[in-house]
């Protein structure tokens, strides 16, 4: 596998796993122009799938940057940011169970081998804030 697919695929992965929510947690920002655009090269998608996916994001940009000023806005290791961490999470998991049924079985083991892939790679302390990584 050539360099650049790799880190097409991790970020794809990171886009996808997080879309939108990366920016909630204070790392990447992605539009969602963006997000569609790793997305559908990563999966393939067709222009239905993308137009179903971006209305899905649209729908959700107000819980989106509602979560994103709550994460901002509380201090670290205080009961809101662990509460906004969670709500936060969820609202992730919402729209991935959006998502998920409009991508093919192929699509979707893609997705999600992209996502643990992601997943695997992140560490995060008990507040919901990004840790240093440890060293195996």
């Amino acid at each position: 596998m050539t360099m650049k697919k790799l880190t097409m695929i991790l970020l794809a992965a990171g886009t996808i796993a997080f879309g939108g929510f990366a920016a909630i947690a204070g790392t990447h920002h992605f539009s969602p122009e963006k997000r569609l655009y790793h997305m559908k090269k990563a999966l393939n998608l067709s222009d239905a799938q993308v137009t179903q996916i971006k209305t899905i994001y649209t729908q959700n940009k107000s819980e989106f940057k509602a979560d994103h000023d709550a994460m901002k806005a509380a201090a670290k290791g205080s009961d809101a940011k662990k509460a906004a961490f969670q709500k936060m999470r969820a609202d992730r998991q919402a729209v991935k169970a959006q998502i998920t049924p409009i991508l093919t079985a192929d699509q979707q083991t893609k997705w999600n081998a992209m996502m643990a892939k992601h997943e695997h790679g992140r560490r995060h302390d008990k507040d919901g804030d990004q840790a240093a990584p440890q060293a195996k």
